[in-house]
């Protein structure tokens, strides 16, 4: 996992994942496929997946271990819009301020850049923050390249099949992304029964 420092660091100068909100989020949301309710967004870095939920009707909640990254999601929202900004660690048994359940998870690559048990705490964080009928909005690296044909060093990514070793017993799982194998990412909605 990527330290805190080469976070705050990347959100000082240039962090490459930075823009508008994600187009998965956006199409699900515009298309009436997720309605607004209670959101929270882990990893929410600088902000704009959260900002957009808020523009949309959500009551969101931004959480994020980089306070360098808060401050920049602070700095962006409209006046107009109330969005909870937290610090807190996802992989820890409770993540202060935030309480109960919400109706939208949303993780865009914080799962995936956890190796392997590692993950197994956030998993549980999502566990608890969701109840039947919640949706998991989660984009990741995904690790479908076999090792004989990797170049060089990547992310962690989540190892294929992770979905399901983590959340399968507890959610519906769709793949919304169907790109070439070995592509490298994917991007899975998942309704908690």
């Amino acid at each position: 996992m990527v330290g805190r420092r080469a976070y705050d660091f990347m959100y000082r100068t240039w962090a490459p994942w930075e823009g508008e909100a994600r187009p998965e989020l956006v199409d699900l949301v515009t298309s009436g496929r997720i309605v607004p309710g209670r959101a929270i967004d882990l990893g929410c870095g600088s902000g704009a997946n959260s900002i957009f939920l808020a523009e949309h009707g959500f009551a969101v909640t931004g959480v994020d271990y980089s306070p360098v990254g808060l401050a920049k999601a602070r700095r962006a929202t409209p006046p107009s819009l109330s969005v909870d900004w937290l610090p807190g660690d996802l992989t820890a048994t409770s993540i202060p301020g935030v309480s109960g359940t919400f109706d939208l998870l949303v993780d865009y690559s914080v799962l995936d850049d956890m190796r392997g048990p590692a993950q197994d705490p956030m998993a549980a964080t999502v566990h608890r923050l969701s109840h039947p009928g919640s949706l998991f909005l989660m984009w990741c690296f995904y690790d479908e390249i076999p090792w004989w044909k990797r170049r060089g060093g990547r992310f962690p990514g989540l190892a294929e099949g992770g979905e399901q070793r983590l959340f399968g017993t507890s959610f519906e799982i769709e793949r919304l992304t169907e790109p070439p194998r070995g592509s490298g990412f994917a991007c899975f909605l998942m309704r908690r029964s």
